[in-house]
């Protein structure tokens, strides 16, 4: 008898917070991935993160990694995907560029890219936490 083996996707980022536009990503790798596993990197450049999950992606599965992510899907013992959220042309340029490095290291990675929809294109980490200034950041963030 053959077994068929789940498809996972890891849905990786720093999630400085995790907000409406990653939730839009997560959904759509949700119906390609018979599960997706959230994966809170912690990326050196930026800063650290401070914001709590969101009540409404407690349930799911979590991960957190301060290594490359290539060493990270490394200590999967099962085959996973990685997803990788795309705004618009500028994170597709960045995304590129970040997947070539992967490629060098870990050649046989799989990567997908899912563009968010276009109400969300605008919606950044970096925006929230300037908007946060200003109390002017509900309205992006997740319960």
């Amino acid at each position: 008898m053959n077994s068929v083996e789940p498809s996972i996707g890891v849905f990786a980022g720093s999630f400085n917070p995790f907000h409406k536009g990653h939730y839009n990503v997560l959904q759509k790798a949700e119906k390609l991935f018979d599960k997706v596993i959230i994966a809170f990197g912690k990326n050196p450049d930026k800063t650290v993160r401070t914001w709590p999950v969101p009540k409404t992606i407690a349930n799911r599965q979590q991960t957190e990694y301060h290594d490359l992510l290539t060493d990270h899907i490394e200590s999967f013992d099962y085959d996973v995907t990685v997803v990788r959220g795309l705004r618009n042309s500028t994170d597709f340029n960045y995304e590129q560029n970040q997947y070539r490095y992967i490629q060098e290291l870990k050649p046989d990675i799989k990567i997908i890219n899912i563009f968010c929809d276009k109400e969300f294109e605008h919606i950044s980490s970096s925006g929230i936490r300037t908007l946060e200034k200003y109390n002017k950041h509900h309205n992006y963030l997740l319960d």
